[in-house]
């Protein structure tokens, strides 16, 4: 059997084509996982407020962390109980950010959260100061911290 030249052309544009998609789709996953500080700050609180999603809040957070807000049990009774925030819907910023490296294997960054909300149809602003780590080569909400 001769095959055509036009046929061992179209053969291996689709190998190389096919070899081509599949070797960036394994790289596509990795950087979806990991997000960065900013959009892991962005994506707790959005969880918390907009979604009210407490499995999403804890996925976000520090193993230590992820102790203290399943005590809460539900996003709504973290966010009025803990963090003293009550919003029927937020939008958020972040405003600060100071990157703090202690060794080459732990990381944290301080970062401000501004919050713009509607609440018994006025409009509210707040802000909250949080610590994210890296853990497990990830970006995760560690501690919410004290205002000052």
């Amino acid at each position: 059997m001769k095959m055509s030249p036009n046929y061992i052309a179209r053969f291996l544009f689709c190998f190389f084509s096919a070899t081509l998609l599949f070797a960036c789709s394994g790289d596509n996953n990795n950087k979806a996982a990991e997000l960065s500080e900013k959009k892991v700050a962005m994506a707790f609180f959005d969880a918390l407020y907009n979604q009210k999603d407490i499995k999403q809040v804890i996925a976000h957070s520090s193993s230590k962390l992820k102790k203290e807000v399943q005590r809460y049990k539900t996003a709504k009774n973290f966010a009025r109980r803990l963090l003293n925030l009550q919003f029927n819907s937020v939008k958020m910023t972040t405003a600060a950010q100071k990157t703090q490296i202690i060794d080459e294997y732990n990381t944290q960054v301080t970062m401000t959260v501004v919050f713009t909300g509607q609440r018994d149809n006025g409009t509210f602003k707040d802000f909250k100061r949080i610590r994210l780590i890296k853990e497990n080569n990830a970006w995760v909400v560690d501690k919410i911290l004290k205002d000052t």
